[in-house]
Order: structure tokens, then C-alpha cells, then sequence
């Protein structure tokens, strides 16, 4: 047919890796949301996190990174990208480190979050195609925001839902003063899942000084989960899927340096 153009093929990758961020009204401050993306950006560029990327079967993976606030406050602040080698990482370390917090009134709605983010792996969970395809998917919380209109039950059944349309772990990081009752509250509630025998795990991280210690145990984290995660594609020792916990292209805006 004259002016047809044929849908073009998805771009296997080893996994698909979403960071679901909390942005919601009292939770992160500007300060402590910069010193988060300026740690992805040190996290996803560094030797060990890139070494562990590259280790995959295909040596690439699909990232994406996604606010979530009140019901109705769900933005896209990077969209799929993918990220195979250093000069890869390198952009979206850059396009991580412009970000700048949305603006959300309310309580966070975790359900909401983990529905949006659901629908975004696209064809894996169901939804419309995102021009990637892979064999894992997972979605890496970072939450900053235990609020006192909790909905656990709301939140059990997105977590199950997710889990059931494809999703294969939820992991979370919880930041904050209050970080320790927000993975006990994620650990009953959210994270769930399994991959090559590994499942969802959640944990704690300081946004408060020295940035580098940021840095480094996101990276840290990231290497684990790359190299925990390992699933088979074949049953062969050599094809290994390389997993990471997730993170370009709108830009909520130029933040201040």
C-alpha cells in the first residue's frame, strides 16, 4: 500500500530496568533530589556497573526513569534509552544531572506509581511497544515519603498486578530520616518478585552528606543487583542476563549548579 511504512523491529536487550522516583510533597528536598540524580549518574557510569552491563548476553540493556507523586502525578523524566557501553552511560549521566523535581501536591500513591510503571515496559506487561524487548523487567523504587494515609492493601494489589502482567522484581531504596520504617513498610507491602533466584529486596541509603557515599552505594547496589539477578536466556553458563536497578530525553528543566 502506497505510503505504508513498516512498524519497526524492537531492540533486544538483556533487560528492562525502570527507576520509579518518589517526588511527592514532603519527602525529598531540591537539595537531597540533586545529590539522588547526581549519584545515578555517578552509579550508572562507573567501572563496575558498565563491566556488569557488558557481561550480559547481548552487553546492553533499556533504561527508563519516571516520577511518581500523588494519583495523579506520574511524569516521564527519562524516557527508554539504551545503555551498552561508556559513551551511552556518559548520556544519561547527562541527562539525569539537569533534571529537576516536579512540582506534586498529596500524599504519594505507590499504587499509582507501580501501575504507570507497569504500563511503560510496553509489549512484556501487555501495553503498547516502547522499542525494546527482553526477557526481565524490573522496577527499582526509589522512596523518599512514608505518608500517614498509607494504603497498604491498595498497594499489595498494584504489587501483585505488576507481578502478574510481567513485571519480574521490585526492588526499592528508601531514603530519608525515616528510611528504615519505609523498607520495613516496602518489604511487607511493594517489593516482591524473582529472577534467576533472586527476589526483590529493599534498602537504605543517606541523602544527607558526603554525596560520594551516595554515589558509591548506589553503585554498589546496582552491580548487585546486575550480577545477583543473572538469569539464563539459554542454558548455557555463557548466557548471562545482565539486570541492574534502573534509570533520557524530556527534561523537567536546566536545574541550577
Amino acid at each position: 500500500m502506497a505510503g505504508f511504512l513498516p512498524r519497526a523491529a524492537a531492540e533486544a536487550v538483556d533487560t528492562e530496568l525502570l527507576l520509579l522516583v518518589d517526588v511527592s510533597q514532603g519527602g525529598i528536598n531540591n537539595t537531597q533530589f540533586n545529590r539522588l540524580m547526581d549519584g545515578y549518574a555517578a552509579a550508572m557510569t562507573s567501572s563496575q556497573v558498565l563491566n556488569s552491563i557488558e557481561s550480559g548476553e547481548r552487553g546492553q540493556i533499556a533504561v527508563s526513569l519516571v516520577f511518581y507523586g500523588n494519583t495523579f502525578t506520574q511524569i516521564v523524566g527519562i524516557p527508554w534509552m539504551r545503555i551498552g557501553n561508556a559513551a551511552e552511560a556518559q548520556q544519561f549521566a547527562n541527562l539525569v544531572t539537569v533534571l529537576t523535581r516536579p512540582f506534586t501536591l498529596g500524599s504519594p500513591s505507590i499504587a499509582a506509581g507501580l501501575d504507570y510503571a507497569t504500563n511503560h515496559f510496553g509489549t512484556e506487561t501487555g501495553r503498547g511497544a516502547n522499542g525494546f524487548e527482553s526477557e526481565t523487567q524490573i522496577i527499582e523504587v526509589a522512596v523518599t515519603n512514608l505518608s500517614l494515609l498509607q494504603n497498604p492493601a491498595g498497594d499489595r494489589a498494584a504489587r501483585d498486578e505488576s507481578l502478574a502482567s510481567g513485571v519480574d522484581i521490585i526492588n526499592s531504596v528508601a531514603l530519608g530520616n525515616n528510611a528504615n520504617n519505609i523498607a520495613n513498610y516496602f518489604a511487607s507491602n511493594v517489593i516482591g518478585g524473582e529472577a534467576g533466584g533472586v527476589n526483590g529486596s529493599s534498602s537504605t541509603a543517606s541523602v544527607n552528606g558526603n554525596g560520594s557515599a551516595l554515589n558509591n552505594f548506589l553503585a554498589g547496589h546496582m552491580q548487585q543487583t546486575v550480577e545477583g539477578g543473572a538469569v539464563a536466556s539459554v542454558p548455557e553458563p555463557s548466557s548471562t542476563l545482565a539486570l541492574i536497578s534502573g534509570l533520557g530525553l524530556l527534561l523537567l528543566g536546566r536545574r541550577r549548579r
